[in-house]
């Protein structure tokens, strides 16, 4: 029975909670949040008829997709084999919530941050093959583009994330042990607690940074720009293989938002009561309004624009935050 009892939690946590359903709703829900802030940034309306206040909307967008809309795509254009690296992708981003403390089993071990990032690095990866899984040219090149900027901003994601973890669990590089418990260091010393915000700021700008381009959205929203490349990476999928993509675009979001914004907003302990959920929820939203209003504040910038701007500001940032980090 407690065999049973260890599977079925382990089942709960990867396909519903923290794991698949809850990505997939709360990566929806931004969704149609950010569609309604940029449209109240822009003077627009924003999504309006499914559900009350549109709310609805992104899953009525991609329920139509998955299992209404039939796949058109080029001769030549493996579908299945996109779907399957999409749904792999959104898998691996599932099993990687086993190591959040918002769930009824998680793992935590030490240097589990590792095994995170290699997590969820494959959904990077996952966007890269299907771009360059199409004969078409505009596919392509949004994989090409996207791929250059991988290149820069994935090592400043990982250097910030264990950055961060070292910081707030000196010794055990566990960003369970991060989220549940963060030891901080020095306490009642100014000058380590000085370190610590240090961390914190310089390691939170690097990330954030790097998940606007990781995400794709403006100003690094190059792989898939429209005018320039009929919508990159993603112009010749439809039905199920588009709105896989989408769901791969919105889980991957919705995870290293709700982790960023626990990381930097630590509320020990990080546990699954009502208080705790609804709190993590709170800080997510925040953050995610903070990123949005920041990213659709500037236009989109050219290719070398844009690897000069991770060169330059996020990549030494993590670099610096990491050093700091052996300090406190």
């Amino acid at each position: 029975m407690d065999a049973l009892a260890l599977i079925g939690r382990i089942l709960f946590t990867t396909l519903v909670y923290p794991g698949l359903v809850f990505l997939v709703v709360l990566g929806l829900l931004s969704q149609w949040y950010r569609r309604k802030l940029v449209a109240r940034l822009q003077n627009r309306v924003g999504p309006k008829y499914v559900g009350p206040v549109g709310i609805l909307q992104p899953f009525a967008d991609v329920y139509k997709l998955l299992f209404v809309k039939e796949v058109v795509t080029g001769y030549y254009t493996p579908a299945r084999f996109i779907m399957f690296i999409t749904t792999l992708g959104i898998v691996t981003l599932a099993a990687s919530t086993v190591f959040l403390p918002i769930t009824p089993y998680s793992i935590g071990v030490d240097y589990d941050v590792l095994v995170f990032i290699y997590l969820t690095l494959y959904a990077s990866i996952a966007y890269a093959i299907v771009g360059f899984g199409s004969t078409s040219p505009y596919p392509s090149f949004g994989g090409i583009r996207y791929t250059t900027m991988m290149i820069v901003f994935e090592p400043a994601v990982a250097i910030s994330l264990l950055a961060i973890v070292r910081a707030l669990a000196p010794g055990s590089l566990s960003i369970h042990e991060a989220l549940s418990s963060p030891r901080i260091p020095g306490v009642g010393n100014p000058l380590h607690a000085a370190v610590l915000v240090a961390v914190l700021l310089t390691a939170g700008v690097a990330l954030s940074i790097s998940l606007l381009s990781k995400a794709m959205m403006k100003p690094f929203d190059i792989p898939e720009a429209e005018t320039e490349v009929a919508g990159g990476y993603l112009a010749e999928l439809s039905g199920p293989t588009l709105g896989l993509s989408i769901l791969l675009h919105e889980v991957e979001l919705a995870l290293y938002v709700l982790v960023l914004s626990n990381l930097l907003i630590p509320t020990p302990p990080m546990l699954p009561g009502l208080l705790e959920v609804a709190t993590s929820l709170l800080k997510y939203f925040a953050v995610l309004t903070v990123l949005v209003v920041v990213a659709y504040s500037m236009g989109r910038v050219r290719l070398d624009q844009a690897l000069r701007t991770l060169v330059k500001v996020p990549l030494p940032l993590s670099i610096l935050s990491l050093a700091l980090s052996f300090l406190t």
